[in-house]
């Protein structure tokens, strides 16, 4: 891992998949599956779902969660459209192509009624990158 972290990402993204690593591991925050996902525990901060293929993060709780931990330690917020643009050049999140050839950084899924967009990443990546000891 020490590798990949230091030929291939810069910083910021460094930092992000880091801090959601921390995130996952914490015991107040959760991810769900989507197989059930009408499982909400109150008590505990959903970031989002998986299934056998992806991690779906929720944007806003993640990002929010991101940039209040960086204000605390007096660093600045992450700038997420370079950070998003640089996880999809590893291969390391979903994105979508719309017909003006732009991407779209956060597709949408459908999660019992609710269609959102989430951050994508592939799972298999992340376990192999990142959550080596990590159980979801």
């Amino acid at each position: 891992m020490e590798d990949f972290k230091m030929t291939k990402v810069d910083y910021q993204t460094c930092c992000f998949v880091h801090l959601i690593t921390d995130f996952v591991a914490d015991k107040n925050c959760y991810l769900l599956s989507v197989n059930n996902y009408r499982q909400i525990n109150s008590n505990k901060i959903l970031l989002g779902y998986y299934d056998e293929e992806y991690c779906y993060f929720i944007p806003s709780v993640v990002i929010e969660m991101c940039d209040i931990i960086l204000c605390e330690a007096g660093i600045k917020k992450l700038s997420m459209r370079k950070i998003l643009n640089r996880l999809f050049s590893l291969n390391l999140i979903k994105v979508h192509w719309v017909l003006t050839d732009n991407v779209r950084y956060r597709p949408q899924k459908r999660i019992g009624r609710t269609r959102r967009r989430y951050i994508t990443f592939y799972r298999r990546e992340l376990e192999k990158y990142f959550w080596s000891d990590t159980k979801l």
